[in-house]
């Protein structure tokens, strides 16, 4: 019954339509947009009408007839309908069990990417969701799809779609385990997309645009799960040395090649010493005052290490690269100056822009536990100081999964020096009742003993 009444509102539409075509026909010949005649123009905007009110109500078997005669007739009609017809050619591939019939549903699926670059431009954009698609599609096409979406890179550049970016980082992947290009094409690639992402989810902030920012994040992660095994710090040396009097005047290249080193942990190579000060000489930012940071940390100029984090952390507008930059400057603080309640400071502060980031709560446990030997004169009061640190391990496990096994470890470490039964009875202690460290920690914690 309901169907019935579906599509007798169709044909009541499509009706009206054909009534505006007759009256304004010639109008519509005259723009050839809809036809080169007004007989075409009222054949079009009638299967287009059908079309579209099928496809509205996901009956796309009675779409796909209107809409297969607009793309042979008028296929500068209308722009949806390459996106239309490219969703359900999709749907009819992904249900057909017939290999040749679904050889001819994905070349007809690729002439429609074509043709929407013919009549309506959008080359660069266009051949992306070519290229994603060919890469799903055609799997024995990989120097194809590869081709393709480098092209649409190229010409997209910063405007590139996250599928678009994934996607031809994906391939070069694929085009290096078929050793068709090199280590060093796939990492200058890298470089390229990586840039591209973070432009992008700079760009997206806010809730207007958390969806779309979203897929770049996601893009983001799996680009470096992707790159993770792909470059070694030698193959980075080797690679940079080679380029850097060419590029010290490119202040981009400094900065993804300084990035990359820093992730791959390359800091310690001289050649990242001169990549962060050129940089930041050339173009003073948060990213090169923190290599900067990082790289007088490695000469020991422990001060000058932290007047460049605390410059790179004012610097930072993003809120979680001024998280990473005020964990690296708690490390800092904990392993080479020995503050211990700065750092626990600047821990807390990064885990207050980072939420659900356990790293900064193991840091601080590692900071409690270190200072047992130094928080209070009896031997209990001492080992009351691993409680509070076992409390920071369970804490970071609690609120980040990835860090489990290594807070697991820890707190195994620690609690072997719990105080013993023995210990809490004689210091008049009952397991599970409320304890305060006292020293520079400052924190109320259960007793517990091993």
């Amino acid at each position: 019954m309901i169907d019935n009444l579906n599509i007798k509102i169709t044909r009541t539409r499509v009706i009206l339509t054909l009534l505006i075509c007759l009256l304004y026909g010639t109008s519509y010949a005259q723009n050839g947009k809809y036809g080169a005649t007004p007989e075409d123009s009222i054949l079009c905007i009638q299967n287009l009408s059908l079309y579209i009110e099928f496809y509205k109500q996901k009956n796309y078997a009675d779409a796909m007839m209107g809409w297969r005669w607009v793309f042979n007739n008028c296929p500068k009609s209308s722009l949806k309908m390459y996106a239309s017809g490219a969703k359900m050619y999709k749907l009819l591939i992904r249900k057909e069990k017939d290999a040749d019939k679904k050889t001819a549903l994905v070349d007809t699926l690729f002439m429609v990417y074509d043709q929407r670059i013919v009549n309506y431009k959008q080359e660069g954009f266009v051949l992306g969701l070519k290229g994603v698609d060919m890469l799903q599609y055609r799997k024995d096409n990989l120097e194809e799809s590869y081709n393709i979406l480098a092209k649409s890179v190229a010409l997209e550049a910063k405007k590139s779609k996250a599928g678009a970016v994934t996607g031809y980082f994906q391939s070069s992947i694929k085009m290096l385990e078929a050793e068709k290009i090199e280590k060093e094409k796939v990492i200058e690639i890298y470089d390229v997309v990586i840039t591209i992402i973070e432009y992008q989810i700079g760009k997206l902030q806010g809730d207007k645009y958390a969806k779309k920012r979203e897929f770049y994040e996601i893009a983001r992660d799996n680009v470096n799960i992707l790159f993770e095994p792909v470059a070694n710090c030698d193959d980075l040396k080797k690679i940079y040395t080679a380029q850097f009097e060419s590029k010290k005047e490119d202040a981009e290249w400094l900065k993804r090649a300084a990035w990359l080193m820093n992730k791959k942990e390359c800091t310690d190579d001289p050649l990242f010493a001169k990549i962060a000060e050129t940089l930041h000489n050339l173009e003073p930012s948060a990213v090169s005052a923190y290599n900067m940071g990082k790289m007088m940390i490695d000469k020991k100029q422990f001060s000058k290490a932290t007047t460049f984090l605390k410059q790179a952390i004012e610097l930072q507008e993003d809120p979680l690269k001024k998280a990473d930059y005020y964990f690296m400057l708690a490390k800092h603080y904990f392993r080479n100056l020995k503050q211990f309640a700065a750092a626990r400071g600047f821990a807390q502060k990064a885990a207050s822009l980072h939420s659900g980031w356990g790293k900064p709560y193991l840091l601080i446990g590692d900071l409690y536990a270190a200072s047992s030997k130094d928080c209070g004169t009896e031997d209990f009061e001492k080992s009351a100081v691993y409680w509070v640190a076992v409390d920071k391990y369970i804490r970071a496990k609690s609120i980040d999964g990835s860090i489990s096994e290594e807070a697991n470890k820890k707190i195994a470490t620690w609690s072997k020096y719990f105080p013993t039964k023995k210990d809490a009875f004689f210091y008049n202690y009952t397991e599970g009742k409320s304890y305060s460290v006292a020293c520079w920690i400052n924190e109320t914690t259960t007793v517990r003993v091993q």
